[in-house]
């Protein structure tokens, strides 16, 4: 009973101080950590090269109802600002190979008909997801042009691309 007392001490306290279980709030205003994964094609993808882009991390998992739910409207956003320098980077968080990734985008009905655009990468050492802390799917991380991480944000219900979109643009006006 003492431990109830303790756990419910602490989160009382966590709740009033704003402190969060994770650190991904200290992420916001700090240089995006660099990385280097392959894409499904086996191409490199580095993160400083794209730099003077607004980079949009996305990430994601088959087996995740909302992550999926979720890629049809990032899409939709990637085809309108891609040309205005959005870069969106779909990361896989489910530890899986590119030929897993595309077997499953051929196969499955969820996922045949995306038509995805934008830069899958499949992270099967679960590196990315360790760098930025990703604690639950789907998140989304966008970093600015000058490389600095400016939103961080877990989970999908349905609207929140009303936001995304509202913090690209910003993003994309600086």
């Amino acid at each position: 009973m003492r431990n109830f007392f303790i756990l419910a001490a602490l989160t009382l306290f966590m709740a009033l101080t704003g402190f969060s279980a994770h650190a991904s709030e200290e992420l916001i205003g700090k240089p995006a950590p660099d990385f280097t994964v392959n894409d499904l094609a086996g191409a490199p993808v580095h993160l400083a090269d794209l730099k003077g882009k607004v980079v949009w991390i996305n990430f994601w998992g088959l087996r995740c109802g909302p992550c999926v739910r979720e890629l049809p409207a990032l899409e939709s956003i990637y085809s309108r600002y891609k040309d205005k320098g959005l870069i969106i980077l779909g990361v896989n968080a489910d530890g899986v190979d590119a030929n897993f990734i595309k077997k499953s985008f051929a196969e499955r009905e969820d996922l045949k008909s995306l038509k995805l655009s934008f830069t899958v990468l499949p992270d099967m050492e679960f590196k990315l997801i360790d760098i930025y802390q990703l604690m639950g799917a789907p998140l989304n991380v966008m970093v600015d042009k000058a490389g600095v991480i400016q939103f961080y944000h877990e989970g999908y219900e349905d609207g929140d691309e009303k936001h995304y979109e509202e913090v690209v643009n910003s993003l994309l006006a600086k």
